[in-house]
């Protein structure tokens, strides 16, 4: 909704294709502001003038007071014609409480400029809108497509067709933004009534590349003409590498596929970028020095192998808590407190950025917690991972100084943001466990040769 004073206003419907213009003055006199409700609908139940479909979203505006001067309202069309001013005009519904379906009727005026995709008219009073066209005539479409990691060797490919308005993009990336990222977009056409995305099997690096269509790979003319937010018109193609070691699949695949059918579109390609899609691990490591001070070791890497070999064998240290994320960017930062009652934190710096390609090659922060003289306060701090998905990447530490005895050992809980109640002793006896040692000769005994590609790896890019 948008608030209305008797001054002019320009108001925008971002990502639905709507302006408002309010003249001054439009308000009745013993009126200083009034609400302006729009909700733009993409699919329902209309009764049309006879032999013509919609061109544009519908969209439902109301006022609890009759505006005095009238409003001048533009809404986006997909029509293609040469001259729309001829083929295109305004529908309104006068009696959205009714049962539907709703009827619309034509109204008289409307300004349609050559090569725009954009109408527009001045009304007094409104309710549904919506601009039509000769039913069968010429529509602008937008294909896009976007990409989710599936798996560590699979990935899904999404082509969809929708009407170009801009309501129906901002439909479709609510339905895929959250777990897929957007690739290829561009404005299309149908030659005839269906178009059918062909994927070429020639020419796949290395043949470790596997493209099959999860359902039909047809997309009706129909359906793109009628898709809905909740059911969009999609082909799914499922990716899956076959190489033996996921680990070392391309860092970009790319490879085009045709769509049939399609007007003023070529080859589209997939282009798959397998960084845009790795997950990470964030893990903290914890070095007991004495009664009151310890190390916290803040990883990340690719595989849980590698930081377990650092820092379990090699360094001693004890495990803490972990959780999976994909870069958001290139950069991601960790962020530990300043200063935490009862404690003192001693870091380089208060923020660190690790890159994506530090993170393939291991890197690490390490800050040291003292806790001050005759403090038994409770070290309760979280760690934040910035720049990272899921949002709101947090670790919470919790160290009980109470509970470190003489020998130099350590319990530490740790409190994971979602409330999980993991405990971890740190002493020696629990870091050398039969059940540990156990899993660790599994580790070790199966990722032996990996752990050696990895490391000609990472010389090869720390080189």
């Amino acid at each position: 909704s948008f608030t209305v004073t008797s001054e002019a206003h320009l108001f925008e419907l971002k990502g639905c294709g709507l302006r408002l213009r309010v003249p001054e003055g439009a308000l009745p006199p013993d009126v200083t502001e009034t609400k302006l409700h729009v909700q733009a609908s993409l699919s329902g139940q209309y009764c049309l003038p006879k032999a013509s479909e919609l061109a544009s979203a519908v969209y439902w505006l109301s006022a609890p007071v009759k505006f005095l001067r009238p409003v001048t309202v533009e809404i986006q069309h997909n029509a293609a014609f040469e001259d729309p001013s001829s083929k295109l005009c305004f529908t309104i519904c006068r009696s959205p409480e009714g049962g539907q379906p709703h009827t619309f009727e034509k109204l008289e005026g409307g300004v349609f400029i050559p090569n725009s995709c954009n109408g527009s008219i001045s009304l007094s009073g409104f309710s549904g809108l919506a601009i039509v066209m000769p039913k069968g005539g010429p529509q602008h479409f937008l294909s896009q497509l976007w990409y989710a990691k599936k798996s560590e060797r699979d990935f899904s490919a999404y082509y969809v067709i929708t009407k170009d308005l801009a309501a129906m993009k901002s439909a479709v990336q609510a339905c895929y933004s959250d777990e897929a990222s957007q690739g290829h977009c561009e404005r299309i056409g149908f030659e005839g009534e269906q178009i059918m995305v062909d994927v070429p099997m020639e020419g796949i690096k290395a043949g470790k590349w596997k493209i099959t269509p999860v359902y039909s790979p047809v997309i009706h003319l129909e359906d793109a003409k009628a898709c809905s937010s909740e059911r969009l018109p999609v082909c799914e193609l499922a990716i899956h590498w076959e190489g033996k070691y996921p680990i070392y699949m391309p860092p970009r695949f790319t490879h085009a596929i045709n769509l049939l059918g399609a007007k003023g579109a070529g080859a589209v390609v997939l282009d798959i970028k397998k960084s845009a899609f790795d997950e990470y691990l964030f893990k903290l490591f914890y070095s007991v020095l004495d009664d009151n001070n310890c190390d916290v070791h803040c990883a990340i890497a690719e595989y849980t192998f590698q930081l377990e070999r650092k820092f379990i064998e090699e360094l001693g240290a004890i495990e803490g808590p972990e959780m999976r994320f994909i870069f958001e960017s290139s950069t991601v930062s960790i962020e530990i407190p300043a200063a935490v009652s009862g404690w003192r934190i001693i870091q380089p710096t208060p923020k660190l950025q690790i890159s994506r390609e530090q993170a393939e090659i291991r890197s690490h922060h390490q800050f040291r917690v003292i806790k001050d003289t005759n403090s038994q306060e409770p070290l309760s701090m979280d760690v934040h991972l910035k720049g990272a998905r899921p949002h709101n990447n947090t670790i919470r530490v919790f160290l009980d100084p109470s509970v470190w005895g003489a020998q130099k050992s350590s319990a530490v809980r740790i409190q994971p943001q979602k409330e999980e109640k993991l405990q971890y002793f740190l002493s020696g006896a629990v870091g050398t466990s039969a059940e540990r040692q156990t899993e660790l000769s599994s580790i070790k005994s199966t990722t032996e040769k990996l752990i050696g590609m990895m490391e000609k790896r990472d010389t090869k890019l720390s080189e």
